[in-house]
C-alpha cells in the first residue's frame, strides 16, 4: 500500500458527553503547530480529529490514508483511546511508525513504550520535525533531544526562545465547519482558540505543566494580530486566548488591546486570568478591545487552603479582582475545588459561602484530581483509591480523605443552588437555603 501521506496527526478525543452539556470544544492547537512546522519543511501532513467521529470511523480513515508516520496526541483522559488506536494501527496492513506526544507522554513516557515506536516529550515542533525527517530519510534516531525511544532518551530539548519563528497553526487542516456548527448551536456564536504565550511561572500544587513548564515566553504583538486576522478570515466571531495566564504582563496586554483597536479589528474574546495581576484600568482597556469574559481559577474561599494549594493570593485579592472586572463591563467565570487535601467542613463551607456570593456569570466546582507529575499527585500516590487513568475526567474522588463522595457532591450542588438564588435576586431564599444545608452538610458522613 503506497502512502501519499507522510505524517498523520491524530487527536483521540471523542465527544461522549450527554447532549445537554455545553462543552467548550476546540480544535487541537498543538497538532496545528506540529502540522504547520512539518508542512513548512516539505512534509505531507494531515490532522485527523476524533471530536465529531466514532472511534471506528477514525481508525478506518487512518488506515485508508496509510501514513508513513502516525503521531497520536494524548492527555491523561485519552490514554486508553490513544493506546487502542496505536495497537490497531500496528496490526493493520499499513503499520505506520507510531509516535506518542502531548502532556501525558511527556510526564510518563514509559507508559507508551510498549505500544509506540517513539515518544516526543515537551514542546514538539522541532523534536517531531527532526524525528520525522530522520525516519523518512531512513536514518536512525539516537541523539534526538526530546525523544524517548526504546526506553532511552538523549535528554530534554531546550524550550523554543523565539515563539514568533514558529509558523501559525495549520488551521486549514482543522474541522472548522463542524466546530462552527457546534458552537453556533450550543452558544449562538463561533469561537476558536489562539495562544499568545507559553509557560506559567506560578507553582500551583495541583497544576501539571509538562509541555511548556514554568518557562514563560511571549509572542510579539504584531505576530499575534496577524494570527487574529487569520482566525477572523475563516469566519470565527470570537477568540479564546488559551494562555495559562493571559494577563501576566500588563504592558503587553495593553499594547495588544491598543493594536487591536488601531487595526479596526472587531471581535469578542475570552481569556484566563489570575486575580493578583489584574486591575480596573487594564480591564477597561480589555473591554474596549472586545473582551467579553474572563475566567479566574480562584479554587478556594479560605486563605489557609489557598496557601496549601500554592496560589499565593488571598480571598480578598479574588473578591477585588472579580468586582473590578464587573465594573469594567466584563463577564466573570470562576472555578473552585471542593475537598482538597487539608480541607475541613469549615473550609468547605467557607468556599461555598464565598463563591456563591461572588458576582460570577459562570461558576464551576470540581473535585481535586491528582495529575501525574504534580506535587499533589506525589503527596497522594499512596492514597489513590481508583485506577487514576481510566477514571480521569469523570470527576470522581480518587483518593482517601475525610469526606465521602456523596458529601462532596452535596456540597457542589449546594454551592451552585446558593449562587443561582442570589444571581436571580432570591436573597432571602438563598440565606434560608444556606443555613439549612449548612446543618445538613455538617451532619453528613
Amino acid at each position: 500500500m503506497n502512502s501519499k501521506i507522510d505524517v498523520l496527526l491524530i487527536y483521540p478525543y471523542f465527544h461522549r458527553e450527554p447532549v445537554w452539556r455545553k462543552l467548550w470544544l476546540f480544535p487541537p492547537l498543538g497538532l496545528g503547530y506540529l502540522a504547520s512546522t512539518l508542512r513548512n519543511k516539505g512534509v505531507n501532513v494531515k490532522i485527523l480529529d476524533g471530536t465529531f467521529m466514532l472511534k471506528e470511523e477514525l481508525i478506518k480513515q487512518a488506515i485508508e490514508l496509510a501514513p508513513k508516520v502516525a503521531g497520536i496526541y494524548c492527555m491523561v483522559t485519552m490514554r486508553d483511546d490513544a493506546i487502542m488506536i496505536a495497537k490497531t494501527l500496528r496490526k493493520s496492513p499499513i503499520k505506520p511508525f507510531l509516535v506518542a506526544g502531548g502532556p501525558f507522554p511527556t510526564s510518563s513516557p514509559s507508559v507508551f513504550r510498549e505500544d509506540f515506536d517513539a515518544v516526543v516529550t515537551g514542546e514538539g515542533e522541532l523534536t517531531m520535525l527532526e524525528l520525522v525527517k530522520q525516519y523518512l530519510d531512513g536514518g536512525d534516531f539516537p541523539g534526538i533531544k526530546g525523544v524517548f525511544i526504546r526506553g532511552e532518551t538523549a535528554g530534554k530539548r531546550e524550550y523554543i526562545k523565539e515563539l514568533d519563528l514558529i509558523p501559525h497553526p495549520a488551521r486549514d487542516l482543522y474541522e472548522n465547519r463542524k466546530y462552527m456548527q457546534y458552537w453556533h448551536k450550543k452558544f449562538g456564536y463561533t469561537c476558536a482558540p489562539l495562544i499568545t504565550s507559553r509557560g506559567c511561572p506560578y507553582t500551583c500544587d495541583y497544576c501539571a505543566r509538562p509541555v511548556f513548564g514554568n518557562h514563560y515566553r511571549e509572542r510579539g504583538i504584531r505576530d499575534i494580530v496577524e494570527e487574529i486576522k487569520e482566525v477572523l478570515e475563516l469566519g470565527y466571531k470570537r477568540i479564546w486566548f488559551s494562555d495559562d495566564v493571559f494577563t501576566l504582563n500588563k504592558k503587553r496586554i495593553i499594547g495588544l488591546c491598543n493594536e487591536i483597536k488601531d487595526q479596526g479589528l472587531v471581535f469578542e474574546w475570552d481569556c484566563l486570568c489570575r486575580v493578583d495581576n489584574v486591575d480596573l484600568p487594564m480591564f477597561k482597556k480589555m473591554r474596549e478591545a472586545g473582551c467579553r469574559r474572563v475566567f479566574f481559577g480562584v479554587e478556594s474561599g479560605n486563605d489557609h487552603i489557598l496557601k496549601i494549594m500554592g496560589k499565593n493570593f488571598t480571598v480578598e485579592d479574588a473578591r477585588s479582582a472579580l468586582w473590578s472586572a464587573k465594573e469594567a463591563g466584563i463577564e466573570v467565570g470562576t472555578f473552585f475545588m471542593i475537598g482538597y487535601p487539608g480541607e475541613t467542613e469549615k473550609t468547605i463551607l467557607n468556599t461555598l459561602r464565598f463563591s456563591s456570593n461572588l458576582p460570577s456569570d459562570y461558576l464551576s466546582y470540581s473535585l481535586p484530581y491528582p495529575l501525574p507529575g504534580t506535587p499533589l499527585f506525589n503527596r497522594l500516590a499512596d492514597n489513590l483509591t481508583r485506577d487514576e487513568w481510566k477514571m480521569a475526567g469523570h470527576n470522581l474522588l480518587m483518593f482517601r480523605c475525610n469526606f465521602s463522595q456523596f458529601k462532596l457532591r452535596f456540597a457542589i450542588y449546594k454551592g451552585l443552588l446558593q449562587h443561582k438564588f442570589r444571581k436571580y435576586g432570591f436573597i432571602n431564599t438563598a440565606r434560608v437555603f444556606e443555613f439549612v444545608t449548612d446543618e445538613i452538610f455538617r451532619k453528613m458522613h
